[in-house]
């Protein structure tokens, strides 16, 4: 059976213009791009994610040719501690084969946190509060958590105390949770409307190095400075009130053309649904606009489960033929509805580089 997030039982529920956290929610700080939820209780890092079922989740890869092999579900959660990220990621050849500091290679993550205020947060340089590391499931093909800082350049000289990990493998891929306490950044306040800016890479490679990345918010731009980095609000749950803000994140909409087709070519749109809202969905329609933004066609889009069924990986897609209009002639917007037909959020493709080679 499937597992229902309270996010997704509380829009299903009573609807998605009233749903509420705990404490009502409040607005989001001008540029809010996601959000960091508050852990409902004690976040066991096991390497298993049951407890993540309130945190906002950012979808990557859910656009990958090789999709049962790449696609990703990011997590985020915060309490008076330390910050939270979860990973669980489709993977069947996992390894990491990096030695020393090359936790980058093979099957890891990148991650990039700035926890400065004011106008330091998401400058263009680095400086003492914002980081840059890694940290992987593996050590080759063992299941042997750890985590390395950026050396040299793209971080700061902050010294990081208490790093966490855990992870557990499975046929169809691995989770791990990394907690970073909030005491190695004195001058941050964990409390309701905080901000921090961060940027999660997934890298991938099939059991030698790493041949994919792709990130959350950004794109390569992250590593030389954190102003690629995504604006992040701390609350105490989710709201959809926030969907505006936060929808193109938890719903990211790619439009490729894939590199290998059985058919005639056909352009394809691929919208990410996170976990929570895979219950709540009904609806995705793909909007062609010209260039003046006039809607010329809309185009239904199929939701189509993948994964293991107790994960909560779907994705909506849409194609037409490559031919219907001449590139450089239009582009693509997705809606994304309730069961009711009412509107959860209305998204763009992101305009970054975010892989290295992917077929797509």
């Amino acid at each position: 059976m499937r597992v229902i997030s309270a996010i997704g039982l509380a829009l299903m529920a009573i609807g998605p213009a009233t749903a509420l956290g705990d404490e009502g929610s409040v607005p989001l700080a001008p540029g809010v791009r996601g959000l960091v939820t508050h852990a409902s209780g004690r976040v066991t890092i096991d390497g298993k994610l049951d407890e993540w079922s309130q945190a906002f989740c950012t979808p990557v890869h859910y656009n990958h040719a090789n999709v049962e092999n790449r696609a990703a579900q990011f997590f985020y959660l915060w309490d008076d501690e330390a910050l939270y990220v979860g990973l669980r990621a489709l993977d069947r050849k996992q390894a990491n084969p990096g030695t020393g500091g090359a936790v980058y290679d093979g099957d890891a993550v990148e991650f990039y946190l700035d926890t400065r205020s004011g106008d330091a947060l998401r400058s263009k340089d680095w400086s003492p509060g914002a980081v840059h590391l890694f940290f992987s499931p593996f050590e080759g093909a063992e299941v042997k958590p750890r985590w390395v800082m950026r050396q040299g350049i793209a971080t700061s000289n902050t010294v990081l105390k208490g790093v966490e990990l855990a992870a557990t493998s499975h046929d169809w891929g691995y989770e791990i949770e990394f907690k970073l306490p909030w005491s190695n950044f004195p001058e941050f306040a964990p409390k309701l409307g905080s901000l921090l800016a961060l940027d999660a890479e997934l890298c991938s490679g099939d059991g030698g190095k790493r041949t994919d990345r792709t990130f959350a918010y950004g794109s390569p731009l992250s590593v030389q400075q954190p102003a690629s980095q995504g604006l992040l609000e701390l609350v105490q749950s989710f709201a959809a009130e926030y969907l505006p803000a936060v929808g193109p994140a938890a719903f990211p909409l790619w439009v490729d053309t894939p590199w290998v087709q059985p058919e005639r070519a056909r352009v394809q749109a691929t919208v990410g649904i996170a976990p929570a809202f895979v219950e709540s969905v009904g609806k995705v329609e793909v909007r062609l606009h010209d260039s003046d933004g006039k809607i010329v066609r809309t185009v239904p889009a199929s939701i189509e489960p993948f994964g293991p069924p107790d994960k909560g990986f779907a994705r909506a897609v849409a194609r037409w033929s490559i031919d219907d209009f001449g590139p450089n002639t239009y582009f693509a917007t997705a809606r994304v509805m309730d069961r009711t037909g009412k509107t959860l959020a209305t998204v763009a493709p992101r305009m970054v580089q975010e892989a290295q080679m992917t077929g797509r």
